[in-house]
């Protein structure tokens, strides 16, 4: 089984009617699907090739100008969650939805509990970057119990290396809930200070700024149970086909490949 374990719906994810055979091309099972743009017809530009330096350069153009939404404390709040959800009833048995919410809403609890009760999203996202909050907010602490009681992952976009550290509190304070790391994002700081957790899963979209070398370590320190397949597509040209590439072509064994290309997550998500 292969699963897409991170993509947004923008672009050609936007459209069942193109995803779909995209996703049979390529052999993919299932796709995580969560909030993109606000407009779904939008794509960033993202150069064509794997490695070359241009490619690094535009997505770190991305990556700062996330930075400067969050040091000036604005918060992305046009996240459409139906719209995914308006996805997945259409594919109910190859679309998945991850919930994404604000941590500092007001309404946290209250809304997660009515859109859950509605929607039975598979797992709830969370940015640091978009939506400015800290890890060890009493509102993560309402999250974590949510999850837990729900049986739902939380993906979790880092922001930085001290809130890192806080991620590994808040992981060793709810053991029994689970949270996938993006990108593997302040993934040294947390095997530094949190290897022994065993609620932790990483995230390893996308192939231009994940290198082979950094996919060995984490599997060296968390076990390669704890590693999961992700994409963020379509950030990137033919970026599902080439994350698919990037982890086919590795130096690893067949059972290995197929724990992270999908068997991890479908256990993770009780498929």
């Amino acid at each position: 089984m292969i699963i897409d374990g991170h993509a947004h719906t923008f672009g050609d994810f936007a459209y069942s009617e193109r995803l779909i055979p995209l996703m049979n091309k390529l052999g993919v099972d299932k796709v995580v699907l969560c909030p993109g743009s606000a407009d779904p017809d939008y794509v960033f530009e993202l150069p064509e090739a794997s490695y070359k330096e241009t490619a690094k350069i535009h997505y770190f153009h991305i990556l700062a100008n996330i930075f400067y939404i969050r040091q000036h404390g604005k918060n992305i709040d046009n996240i459409d969650n139906e719209f995914v959800y308006s996805l997945v009833k259409e594919q109910p048995t190859r679309l998945l939805q991850y919930y994404w919410i604000n941590p500092s809403n007001p309404e946290l609890i209250t809304k997660l509990e009515q859109d859950y009760k509605k929607m039975s999203f598979n797992g709830i996202k969370l940015h640091q970057c978009l939506n400015k909050f800290s890890n060890d907010d009493e509102s993560m602490k309402e999250i974590s119990l949510f999850a837990e009681e729900k049986n739902l992952p939380i993906f979790i976009h880092l922001y930085n290396f001290r809130e890192s550290r806080k991620f590994v509190k808040l992981a060793r304070e709810h053991p029994k809930t689970n949270y996938t790391v993006a990108h593997l994002m302040g993934m040294e700081s947390i095997a530094r200070h949190g290897k022994d957790l065993k609620n932790v899963y990483f995230d390893i979209s996308t192939y231009f700024i994940i290198s082979d070398k950094r996919i060995k370590y984490v599997m060296k320190k968390f076990g390669e149970d704890k590693v999961l397949f992700g994409t963020d597509s379509p950030l990137g040209k033919d970026n599902l086909e080439n994350n698919l590439y990037k982890i086919k072509s590795m130096e690893l064994t067949e059972k290995q490949k197929g724990k992270i290309l999908g068997e991890n997550l479908s256990k993770l998500l009780n498929l």
